[in-house]
């Protein structure tokens, strides 16, 4: 008799305490419609560690429910009670559906996890907006996460992250990010110049350049890629491919002075003065003052000019007639250069390479006013 005795009492106890379990659990749901956050935290926290409660999916749903309101709450008094809620929140509510097998929370729990994860994206532009990058990172990556546990892919909150991640140069994650935002053919033109930027980073030109050419295919009208092509073609000092994606720039951007600049500088790598000039009297057209068009003009007549008088000048003494004929073409190279650099100097006065330069014109050109008036 004692034995059963003994027996009934132990099953007693059990009982009550799964009760006592079941009561806390419901304690925390009153507490929760009562918006008594910390006293629902207080009660729900035990009920999901205890063996009676803790595979029943209406606690892990009373548990996401206290937590996504702790996360979420203006409340001063509860806002602070869980640094963790939304997490906590998450993972409540993946359990309660594991355990689910009916489906009775699934449509709440499906609303309620989109909410999670637009309040981690919401977290994420905050830190972005205070730099924290590493964290702002953190909370895309966990708006992704959540979405692709709904088998959702959110491709805004993948390309914050991989943003966030080059803007705090944590390249190998950016680079991670924009592969798979490419993969996914997101709708925008600066993926593929931050992945270019990626792959320059780490000196692999070739996949930079690659990238950008399936951008430029993708979005032919965006000057962008275009530019950051030239860009690196030009570190590369690929004049020949520079001239052809200029081409397809300034078909873009007619009006741009700056890619005729650029195409002059690279004609002049080439050895290609003619093309060189045309290309700075574009420039100059489409801007008037365009400084360093102005000067790289009159440099081109200029160094020419400088060019034929060394010819001259290593002629021999009884070659007067081809020493004139050369001398007469350098001046004649001088004048032209005169009114780019004057111009120049208006704006640029203080510039002593120009002053420099417009002496020498005068002096060989016979302007000796002109000359004086710089200070000779």
């Amino acid at each position: 008799m004692k034995k059963i005795t003994l027996l009934a009492v132990l099953l007693f106890s059990i009982a009550i305490m799964a009760n006592a379990q079941s009561s806390k659990r419901t304690t925390a749901y009153n507490y929760l419609k009562k918006g008594k956050l910390d006293k629902a935290k207080e009660n729900i926290d035990p009920a999901i560690e205890h063996p009676k409660t803790m595979e029943d999916p209406k606690t892990w749903f009373y548990y996401g429910n206290i937590y996504i309101q702790i996360a979420t709450t203006p409340l001063e008094a509860y806002k602070n009670l869980d640094a963790d809620a939304l997490e906590k929140a998450f993972d409540g509510y993946t359990k309660c559906m594991e355990y689910d097998t009916k489906d009775r929370y699934k449509e709440d729990i499906l609303q309620n996890m989109i909410v999670i994860s637009n309040n981690y994206y919401t977290k994420g532009l905050k830190y972005y907006d205070e730099k924290d990058f590493p964290s702002a990172y953190y909370q895309f990556n966990q708006a992704v996460m959540v979405k692709k546990s709904l088998n959702t892919i959110d491709t805004l909150a993948i390309y914050a992250a991989s943003m966030t991640a080059l803007a705090g140069e944590m390249y190998d994650e950016a680079e991670a990010g924009y592969i798979e935002i490419v993969e996914l053919d997101y709708n925008n033109a600066a993926i593929y110049n931050d992945l270019a930027s990626i792959y320059k980073h780490n000196e692999d030109i070739d996949k930079a350049i690659e990238t950008l050419n399936n951008g430029i295919a993708k979005y032919p009208s965006e000057a962008s890629l275009l530019f950051s092509k030239i860009n690196i073609l030009l570190e590369q000092e690929k004049y020949d491919e520079v001239i052809t994606s200029l081409n397809s720039a300034i078909e873009l951007a007619p009006d741009n002075q700056t890619l005729y600049f650029v195409q002059g500088q690279s004609y002049e790598n080439m050895k290609q003065v003619d093309n060189a000039i045309k290309s700075y009297e574009k420039a100059i057209e489409i801007k008037a003052d365009y400084y360093d068009a102005l000067f790289n003009l009159g440099a081109v007549h200029y160094n020419k000019a400088v060019e034929i008088y060394a010819q001259a000048n290593d002629l021999p003494l009884d070659a007067a007639d081809e020493y004139k004929e050369l001398t007469d073409t350098a001046k004649a190279d001088f004048l032209n250069a005169q009114p780019y650099f004057e111009k120049a100097l208006e704006l640029a006065p203080d510039d002593a390479n120009l002053i420099a330069s417009l002496k020498q014109i005068y002096s060989k050109t016979g302007q000796l006013d002109k000359a004086k008036a710089l200070g000779q």
